[in-house]
């Protein structure tokens, strides 16, 4: 008998093209080899669908840090300013309100108007361009 060498890659390939032209075909290989083919395709897709899940995740939590650091510069910036950049603040936020008892409030006071429960609002604002 002749010494025969096999040329893994071309049979790769052959076995390749035969499944692509009859998918059942791969279906019959896998169930011979103690394989459901129906179980491997839902693994994939669960497989696929939480990865996606997770990058959408990782995203929003960007995302949402970006906002918060935008948010947090400005309060940040709002609260080390004079009374007149803080009230300029509480302007753009809240334009609905009334500003004369504001006006006549010390600093320190204003300042404890800008607290870190203002910062959602203000995410919400910066993402919307508004601010």
């Amino acid at each position: 008998m002749k010494n025969t060498k096999i040329d893994i890659d071309k049979l790769n390939r052959e076995l390749f093209l035969m499944t692509h032209r009859d998918p059942e075909l791969l279906d019959e290989i896998l169930r011979g080899s103690g394989f459901d083919p129906e179980k491997l395709e839902k693994n994939g897709i669960d497989k696929v669908k939480a990865m996606l899940f997770k990058q959408r995740v990782a995203f929003n939590k960007q995302m949402q840090a970006n906002l918060y650091n935008k948010a947090l510069m400005l309060f940040e910036s709002a609260k080390e300013s004079t009374k007149e950049g803080i009230l300029s603040l509480l302007r753009q936020r809240a334009p609905q309100l009334q500003f004369n008892k504001l006006e006549k409030m010390e600093e320190d006071d204003l300042k404890e108007i800008l607290d870190e429960s203002d910062l959602l609002d203000l995410m919400n604002k910066i993402e919307r361009k508004e601010i």
